[in-house]
């Protein structure tokens, strides 16, 4: 059976809940500041599509068929969904400019976070910051940036977008060494102090490699095989030279750690919606598991 396919106008719709919300065709008119007539002509019209009477216009007061009630019902979501395409769209147009910080574990999902921005929202200029999380969520708390992708490092404003999977990596055998080099970064980092609690629950003695002192060179040592470190699980699918470590060389694979999208304190809606999708392209590749 062939089903026929009829619109209906969100105008219609409003003019049925103002007769409703009002009290009557006059009431509506008024406030929807157009003439009665237009309004039941209106009225009609809905009628005519949902092929149903909408009032019972024998009594009064003014009562809704069982019909008219389910049609009301609808007509609310449908003028509430309405409006908020409205105000989302006008929001996303108002907003120019982003500043947005990214932590150096999710630096390789940059490009194509821009790139899907200049296409969806060629006006907006949007201005990156990488660099430890810590780092980033004090310039988030100042004001300094209006988000940031965090990796473990929860802020008074933020959302966790889920939970990112880590490994082991390093030589592929284990190092004569013993405490074994480890590379960390930063005391502060929430990867670092994953990677120190999980070493201690597995009693693997270990000592920090000196020459660690920032991502770049936590990664130019465990290419270099002179040290072992965690980073997200499937980093060596764009980088072969980084090697997981085998299962049994070192110790289990760190929990995964949570990743939050944070907010300064004056962000507003366009800010918010904006770094949401930006979080959403720079985060597509990585193995990030639900919060």
């Amino acid at each position: 059976m062939k089903v026929s396919l009829r619109d209906i106008e969100v105008k219609l719709l409003r003019a049925l809940v103002a007769i409703v919300d009002e009290g009557g065709f006059a009431c509506a008119a008024r406030s929807l500041h157009v003439t009665q007539p237009t309004i039941s002509q209106q009225i009609q019209r809905l009628e005519s599509i949902v092929q149903a009477p909408l009032f019972e216009r024998t009594r009064r007061p003014l009562l809704l068929t069982p019909v008219g009630r389910e049609v009301l019902a609808h007509a609310r979501r449908v003028i509430l969904l309405n409006n908020e395409v409205l105000g989302r769209i006008s929001t996303l147009g108002s907003l120019d400019s982003l500043s947005l910080g990214c932590s150096v574990h999710f630096a390789d999902g940059l490009r194509t976070m821009l790139s899907e921005l200049a296409a969806e929202r060629p006006q907006l200029k949007c201005s990156i910051a990488t660099g430890l999380s810590a780092a980033l969520a004090d310039r988030v708390a100042q004001g300094e940036l209006e988000a940031a992708i965090l990796l473990g490092i929860e802020t008074p404003r933020c959302e966790m977008l889920g939970r990112l999977r880590v490994a082991w990596y390093g030589p592929d055998s284990p190092l004569p060494e013993e405490p074994v080099p480890v590379a960390l970064v930063s005391e502060r980092s929430a990867l670092s102090r994953r990677i120190i609690e999980t070493l201690a629950e597995h009693n693997v003695p270990w000592r920090s490699a000196p020459w660690c002192s920032d991502p770049l060179a936590v990664r130019a040592s465990v290419r270099a095989g002179l040290a072992y470190t965690v980073l997200t699980a499937n980093v060596h699918h764009t980088d072969p030279s980084l090697r997981p470590v085998p299962s049994g060389t070192l110790c289990p694979d760190p929990e995964p750690l949570p990743v939050y999208l944070a907010f300064s304190p004056s962000a507003r809606e366009p800010v918010i919606g904006a770094a949401r999708s930006a979080a959403r392209a720079a985060l597509r590749d990585v193995p990030l598991g639900p919060p």
